[in-house]
């Protein structure tokens, strides 16, 4: 029967590269959170500054705010994309997994049949033996 160590192992690679690869994935999710929590902070802050100064200012606050609300919609539309993108890398990293399990239970699966050829080959030596030195003591009596 053929090693399955080596495929292991290269299946056991391809899996870690498929879970970095997730996890570029999630910190790029992350940093457009962050930059829509980040703008949306921004424009609160300016939206307060813009209260204090008065109603002529109120007009061009207006273009900012919705220059604002068009960035976090196109965050949103990135993020949306990048959600299908993660639940494919996670339903690929889960054929991944599951084919490497695959291969490690067969593997584990022939080397408990060549232990179990081994301790019968020597259980049979052993018995041999034990014949042959009943064998010897009934020859010698």
């Amino acid at each position: 029967m053929a090693d399955l160590n080596p495929l292991i192992r290269v299946r056991k690679h391809v899996v870690e590269q498929k879970q970095k690869f997730l996890s570029e994935l999630y910190k790029h999710a992350e940093e457009l959170d962050q930059q829509k929590v980040t703008l949306l902070a921004q424009l609160a802050e300016e939206q307060e500054k813009t209260a204090e100064m008065g109603v002529e200012f109120q007009a061009y606050f207006a273009p900012y705010a919705e220059s604002v609300k068009h960035r976090v919609a196109d965050i949103d539309h990135a993020r949306g994309q990048l959600e299908v993108r993660i639940e494919i890398g996670r339903e690929d990293i889960r054929k991944a997994f599951a084919e490497l399990k695959k291969i490690e239970i067969t593997q584990e699966r022939r080397e408990g049949e060549e232990q179990a050829e081994i301790d019968k080959k020597e259980s049979d030596e052993l018995d041999e033996i034990g014949i042959e030195v009943y064998r010897r003591r009934q020859a010698e009596e």
